[in-house]
């Protein structure tokens, strides 16, 4: 099964709770979802707050 690379801006839409963010539950519950150094950089504020 290929991954997927998901863009921080969809990783904050689901830590929020939107709606959009809800799209990433089926890449989750199916392992395709992956991150790289650049997204985690970005995701770093969002995850400590």
């Amino acid at each position: 099964m290929s991954k997927i690379l998901v863009d921080s801006s969809v990783w904050i839409s689901f830590l929020k709770g939107n709606e959009e963010g809800k799209l990433l539950f089926p890449l989750l519950d199916s392992n395709q979802a992956c991150v790289n150094d650049l997204i985690l950089t970005e995701l770093l504020p969002a995850l400590i707050h």
